[in-house]
């Protein structure tokens, strides 16, 4: 699947609303095992894959 095709099938409001829930999901179970370190690198790359989609969104 090519980003056009995907970004055809996902509305950005999806793919906000997704988002929010993995990271949720990833942090109420998986993250209790987790160093510190490695709950703030996925919370951040949480955080630029939101703000990667959003220049996408700016820019259609």
């Amino acid at each position: 699947m090519t980003t056009k095709e995907f970004l055809s099938e996902h509305s950005f409001e999806e793919i906000h609303e997704m988002l929010d829930k993995l990271y949720s999901g990833w942090a109420g179970h998986a993250a209790v095992q987790v160093e510190t370190e490695e709950r703030l690198k996925t919370l951040i790359f949480f955080d630029e894959l939101k703000q990667f989609f959003e220049k996408i969104e700016e820019s259609n």
